[in-house]
């Protein structure tokens, strides 16, 4: 089966660990998912089935977005609070309106560089961070830009210290130093309490299945909810090509075509009578394949 099952992911489970129940209950091997979240983590899981698997790395390339909590006051060397914690303030120094909360936070809005944490699973030199971090070491990691489309503050509890807010933002951007890196901005320390995943792929949380309601239904329930797999290029170019040049294209072939307003380069989803039938770049006025679905 091709496709895409967008899941809910429950805390305590890996990305990984999602896959392995959903291919207990599907009984289908060839599955992979697009950007993978913390344990502690919830929300929107895309997992692509059969030919689908073959465009994870197109698809994880737009922007995601998430809902977080952030408790001020509390520093951890996870920059969560999963983490040790290496610090407290008193509350006298923890923000003292929502407006100086939502000023800060307006900061972070659009392309800037941020440091991924010690506990991510960057490469450095070969390894992991949060391996080096674990055996007692000090992974050095290069600040990567990333970028902020939105961030919204919704709420903030002055007696708890403790907020939430809304982040879209570009791939690889760690929301929990986005906490960390407010709370000093503010002057007193924070850290991420939460954090559930509202859209990534062009798919959102209420179209996604709880994976536990998805463990109590019937194996052609659960298939009955998978997604067709034009849905994974819903985030990119997109091009209906003509008929006449679709045999030459299925058969590998570079075909020549207009490519006014396409971003030369870059991916773009080419349907066919409908449907997906392979992902291409255009250079000037031809369209070379990349991958073909037969």
């Amino acid at each position: 089966m091709d496709g895409i099952l967008v899941i809910n992911k429950p805390a305590g489970y890996t990305s990984h660990d999602c896959i392995a129940v959903l291919r207990g209950i599907t009984g289908i091997r060839k599955l992979g998912h697009t950007g993978t979240l913390d344990p502690n983590a919830t929300g929107v899981l895309p997992v692509c089935m059969g030919k689908a698997t073959k465009l994870i790395e197109y698809m994880d390339a737009g922007f995601k977005s998430y809902r977080a909590g952030i408790r001020f006051g509390t520093e951890t060397d996870t920059q969560d609070i999963w983490g040790k914690e290496l610090e407290r303030t008193c509350g006298e120094a923890l923000p003292a309106s929502f407006e100086e909360v939502a000023e800060a936070l307006g900061a972070f809005l659009g392309e800037q560089l941020q440091t991924p944490p010690a506990y991510s699973a960057v490469f450095v030199n070969g390894r992991r961070a949060y391996d080096i971090a674990r055996s007692g070491g000090t992974p050095e990691l290069e600040a990567r830009k990333i970028t902020v489309s939105s961030i919204d503050l919704l709420s903030y509890d002055t007696k708890k210290g403790e907020g939430v807010f809304d982040i879209s933002c570009s791939r690889g951007t760690y929301v929990r130093t986005i906490c960390s890196d407010l709370g000093k901005k503010l002057g007193c320390g924070a850290c991420l309490c939460s954090l559930v995943r509202t859209s990534a792929c062009g798919f959102t949380l209420s179209e996604a299945l709880d994976l536990e309601e998805a463990r109590k239904m019937p194996r052609e329930e659960v298939l009955a909810r998978v997604l067709p797999i034009g849905r994974a290029a819903s985030e990119m170019q997109r091009l209906e090509l003509k008929e006449e040049l679709a045999k030459a294209y299925m058969n590998g072939m570079t075909v020549k075509t207009d490519s006014k307003g396409y971003i030369q380069g870059e991916p773009v989803a080419v349907f066919i009578n409908g449907e997906l039938s392979g992902i291409s770049r255009f250079e000037r006025d031809s369209l070379r394949p990349i991958k073909i679905f037969s």
